[in-house]
């Protein structure tokens, strides 16, 4: 039987890993723009919104370089403090947070600064200062912002021990919102922790009542359900706990978890037989998956308690080279790790192996691609994806300097040809050109910024819009007019062709800096990839041996036995168990 200690581990475990991931679903870093008066800040927000945050960063920075962005007050500032943030840039995010927070600026403006802010030392573990900043926020937020603001509010109450104001806070949520459900899954954890279990039961099942049939709502309230059988199966409902785990879904991200736990109930019973559907589903998943390796050891335990001793040592058999086949996948991925390349291939492509892993398949064959089934649970630590995702922005920047470093040549065949044509006639007749056109241009832009005040309300945002690029496009031409002109007239040497020397050199450096630093993390990934394979071997090699001595054990009593019934001139009653086996669906020769 479940023991009270084992079923509250078990409800832990099933519990675990929500508390603080659920606070960025989803992103409200960016404010709601229905309108772009800077394509500066356009590109900024392509980025954004596309999830490339270290694009969006660099968009930034380059707008900063540029003028800034024009037009948008401090929301490109809120944005690059968000992207900060989930970089695990705390120190610049909160400079600018409470920079913005504390300007004499608008009040939605000032409300969202608190808000990130008070986010931000949540996190980091600070409820007290967190429920402080709340506290700041005057008014209502935006609509965009308004049912995390609430969520955060009723978590940092749960934290603070207030239970009860927390769950006040969020009946405020909109029902709609996907907050709701995960406060609420996050109040169970809390009530778990303060043994107080009815309480605890009532969080998860509103867990389940606010499942709007999306599939991550799905996958949370199967994880409630999980969470509820082991609550009741510690409080020693056998009926309710067995009742959860036949709504959980048979195909979901926890059917493993819920297949295994209704095998175990109904072998806690003594009802072997319908230990073996659950079972069966199981043994014909991919033997990377804890449940799936547990089940493959527990079937023929199950055929053993039922008297099927042929069947039961068949199986055990069975089970004994399946764990050989997976420790020797499990040495191969070990081996494909250290290959060359194979650890950014392993990281670029993790999330698309991932997701078309056969979960329910088969078993994996023996390539890197195969390695993710074995990685499930690392793949929610933090740890994890703290590494993941910084190898795969230097990876990124290295991908980049190379690009660069890969144009070396058609500089030098650039800067050959100016070094030809600079003093010719060609050269001269094209700046006086590009001096031309930007005396007109400029002429354009006056002349449109004069009319504007007389013009139409539209006709003044299409105009506004145009003038934007028009000073955009004059502010580059002078730019590379200087640039050109200030070549012509240096006497000691091209001015670009030094700059390009300097950058070419500048490119060097952070190549060796940036390859260093996929060296150390790439050896920090290795570990973390090591370790879990390291775990699933030590559980496989256990269950192999579990497997070997029962087969040993059970051969050995089916031959004490007929030794006795010759002795005693039986008939070996395996000839009499045998029909009973063929009914069961087929007798296996030991």
């Amino acid at each position: 039987m479940m023991t009270a200690r084992t079923a509250r581990q078990r409800f832990r475990n099933a519990l675990a890993g929500l508390a603080l991931g659920a606070l960025w679903l989803p992103v409200g870093a960016a404010p709601s723009v229905t309108e772009v008066h800077d394509l500066k800040y356009g590109a900024i927000l392509f980025e954004f919104y596309q999830q490339n945050y270290f694009e969006a960063l660099v968009e930034y920075a380059w707008a900063e370089e540029h003028g800034g962005v024009q037009n948008h007050g401090t929301y490109p500032e809120l944005l690059k403090a968000g992207i900060s943030l989930s970089y695990g840039l705390d120190t610049q995010a909160e400079a600018i947070f409470s920079r913005v927070a504390e300007g004499n600026l608008s009040e939605e403006v000032r409300n969202r600064a608190w808000f990130y802010l008070s986010k931000m030392q949540y996190l980091r573990g600070d409820a007290e200062v967190a429920a402080r900043n709340l506290g700041n926020i005057q008014g209502p937020l935006p609509g965009a912002v308004d049912s995390e603001y609430r969520y955060l509010a009723a978590l940092v109450n749960v934290k603070l021990g207030y239970f009860a104001a927390g769950e006040m806070v969020a009946e405020s949520i909109d029902n709609d919102s996907a907050f709701a459900p995960y406060f609420y899954f996050n109040l169970a954890i809390a009530l778990d922790g303060q043994e107080n279990t009815g309480r605890a039961i009532a969080a998860l099942e509103k867990v389940i009542d606010l499942d709007d049939g999306s599939e991550e709502l799905q996958r949370l309230a199967d994880r409630a359900r999980m969470a509820l059988s082991f609550l009741y199966a510690r409080g020693d409902d056998q009926a309710n706990a067995g009742l959860q785990l036949s709504r959980i879904s048979s195909t979901g991200a926890y059917s493993n978890r819920g297949l295994l736990g209704a095998s175990w109930m109904a072998i806690n019973k003594g009802a072997f037989r319908d230990a073996l559907g659950p079972l069966d589903a199981l043994t014909g998943r991919s033997i990377a998956l804890p449940e799936v390796q547990e089940a493959i050891l527990l079937q023929p335990h199950v055929y053993e308690q039922m008297g099927l001793n042929g069947r039961a040592a068949q199986g055990f058999i069975d089970a004994d080279h399946k764990f050989r086949d997976a420790l020797g996948w499990l040495q191969a991925a070990r081996e494909s790790l250290n290959q060359a390349d194979m650890m950014e291939l392993f990281v670029q492509n993790l999330d698309q192996v991932l997701g078309g892993s056969d979960w329910f398949g088969a078993a994996p064959s023996v390539s890197v691609n195969h390695l993710s089934p074995f990685l499930v649970e690392l793949m929610s630590d933090h740890s994890f994806q703290s590494v993941l995702k910084d190898l795969r922005d230097l990876y990124a920047i290295h991908n980049n300097l190379e690009n660069w470093q890969a144009r070396r040549d058609d500089f030098g065949v650039i800067l050959a040809a100016r070094a030809g044509s600079l003093d010719g006639a060609g050269h001269r007749q094209g700046l006086s050109r590009l001096a031309q056109q930007l005396a007109e241009s400029r002429h354009q832009y006056q002349a449109l910024a004069n009319r504007i005040d007389s013009l139409e309300p539209d006709a003044q945002e299409r105009l506004r819009w145009q003038l934007e690029d028009l000073a955009f496009d004059i502010t580059r031409g002078e730019h590379m007019l200087k640039a050109l002109t200030g070549a012509h007239g240096n006497s000691g040497g091209d001015r670009f062709g030094e700059a390009v020397v300097g950058m070419m050199a500048q490119v060097d450096d952070q190549m060796v800096r940036t390859e260093g630093l996929i060296s150390r993390l790439e050896d920090v990934m290795r570990s973390l990839v090591a370790t879990e394979l390291d775990i699933h071997q030590q559980r496989l090699e256990q269950y192999q041996v579990e497997a070997q001595l029962a087969k040993v054990r059970i051969l050995d009593r089916s031959l004490q036995q007929l030794e006795v019934n010759e002795d005693d001139g039986q008939p070996a009653p395996e000839s009499a168990a045998a029909p009973a086996e063929q009914a069961e669906g087929g007798d296996h020769a030991i």
